[in-house]
């Protein structure tokens, strides 16, 4: 059966009750004023009327926009000034963390709880006035090629998060460009927030190919491993890191259920994807992915001819054009030449809200601001973030290809890497590294590692920094620019 799982309480919602609440909130939503042009936003941990609710504000013709439930203070109230919803769900939890800051907006209207009433909220069942049958239901008419169907964030590593606006006829060539119907049936657990603009899209994604949705809010990699255990769980979603989890603690728990594991968020290097093929044997589907927020999905390999290597992102997928441009000169590069990978396709963003962005060039392709090359099979090879370059000692270093090496080390868990500014050498890069439980390794046995795979003479001169976590921006990316506060506060 076709179904929502929570995996903490083992509540349950299938699809046909998914779907039957969808047109209650649609409803409910316009009984209350909700129209075209309106906002509804979520703040909230993923939650079983998670889903419902945003389908539900798209069948009511209004706009729906996620409100990261981690943040607070300037953050929280920056993206409510750009979204501007005028209803909001919250859960409980979220609420009392952001009331002072929900409750001064005053373009919020009415806020619902999912759950019992509380103070300004009313309760999620109070809200839900209005009935009808699925089949007797019609949506709200839009305008797919105008109207704003979603309104993401970008992840911030830049500066305070952008609106990405996503119209309707946008948002589907997102989700269509995923679809697959091998993967129908299938259970899926879900590790990354649905608030998230990674976690929501795919999501919805997962759900529109009928497969199984197990979710559980507390971000432990240990329970997640048991999860997949005791509900058999087929497909993975998670960063480099969940995956770098998987591998060093797979032996303590069954797994072998796992049948497709996707990578993205960031570069992941190709012996990371090669030992899951290698450990987890029925795990026929290992990819990589690529995309953005302002588009979806840019590549994959699994529908790109031969045999795609492992570090590749794979193809090109359909509607987009592809061009890598020299950073210096911005002129095209041939084969397995690094540049700036840019790109055209119809479900680029609308526009940003809350500020301009130059990102295009002058033939209108988007600059996406990552490093990459194709190779003479058009695979296409994603390195790191323009800005996240280290110049060091007249070289140039990627944090990611450092970060990817220190990955390997069998004690260590989660790495990021930035340069620590210097007078003479401009920067020296640095690592910041979390243990494995129970691991021990000391910083120059690391260095050494480093030293022993890299061409560069002592790239880590900036050495290694013990932590408990690494921070991270919208939960996936690493956060270099706190890490360089960090280095900057020691």
């Amino acid at each position: 059966m076709r179904q929502m799982i929570n995996a903490a309480t083992n509540e349950r919602m299938t699809f046909k009750e998914l779907t039957q609440l969808t047109v209650d909130i649609a409803l409910s939503l316009v009984h209350i004023g909700v129209k075209n042009g309106d906002v509804v936003s979520i703040c909230s941990e993923n939650v079983m009327e998670f889903l419902p609710v945003i389908y539900g504000t798209l069948a009511a013709g209004a706009t729906f926009s996620a409100i990261d439930a981690s943040c607070g203070g300037l953050s929280s109230s920056h993206r409510f000034n750009i979204a501007r919803p005028k209803i909001l769900f919250c859960s409980p939890s979220t609420y009392n963390k952001n009331k002072d800051i929900i409750t001064s907006m005053a373009f919020i209207e009415k806020i619902i709880i999912f759950g019992e009433p509380i103070e300004e909220a009313i309760g999620f069942k109070e809200f839900l006035t209005q009935h009808a049958n699925v089949d007797d239901f019609d949506t709200a008419p839009v305008n797919p090629l105008e109207d704003d169907a979603i309104i993401l964030f970008s992840s911030g590593t830049s500066g305070m998060p952008k609106g990405i606006r996503m119209t309707h006829y946008k948002y589907l060539i997102v989700l269509q460009n995923w679809y697959s119907e091998i993967y129908t049936g299938m259970r899926s657990l879900v590790v990354v927030d649905w608030y998230l603009s990674f976690g929501q899209p795919l999501a919805l994604f997962l759900h529109q190919m009928g497969v199984t949705l197990v979710y559980y809010n507390n971000a432990d990699e240990k329970k997640y491993l048991e999860i997949i255990q005791d509900y058999k769980i087929n497909i993975m979603a998670s960063t480099p890191t969940g995956v770098n989890f998987l591998l060093k603690h797979e032996n303590m728990y069954d797994i072998s259920s796992l049948k497709a594991v996707f990578v993205a968020g960031a570069p992941s290097d190709g012996i990371m994807l090669q030992a899951i093929k290698k450990k987890l044997i029925n795990a026929k589907l290992v990819y990589q992915y690529y995309g953005m927020t302002e588009t979806g999905c840019i590549a994959s390999p699994r529908r790109a001819p031969g045999n795609p290597p492992m570090r590749s992102v794979g193809v090109v997928r359909d509607l987009f054009v592809i061009k890598i441009v020299d950073l210096e000169s911005k002129k095209p590069v041939g084969a397995n030449q690094r540049g700036q990978i840019c790109f055209k396709s119809p479900s680029l963003t609308k526009g940003y809200i809350g500020g301009p962005v130059d990102c295009f060039d002058e033939e209108g392709f988007f600059k996406t601001g990552d490093i990459g090359y194709y190779d003479e099979n058009k695979y296409l090879y994603v390195v790191d973030r323009i800005k996240d370059i280290i110049k060091y000692n007249g070289f140039t270093l990627h944090p990611a290809e450092m970060e990817a090496v220190l990955l390997q080390h069998p004690a260590v868990l989660e790495v990021g890497v930035t340069g620590a500014p210097n007078e003479t050498l401009v920067e020296l890069p640095t690592a910041f590294v979390v243990l494995k439980p129970g691991a021990t390794a000391t910083e120059k046995e690391l260095v050494d590692f480093v030293n022993e795979q890299m061409s560069v003479r002592m790239p880590l001169a900036g050495g290694v920094r013990f932590i408990d976590k690494i921070p991270r921006c919208i939960g996936v990316k690493v956060d270099r620019k706190k890490l360089k506060q960090m280095l900057q506060q020691n």
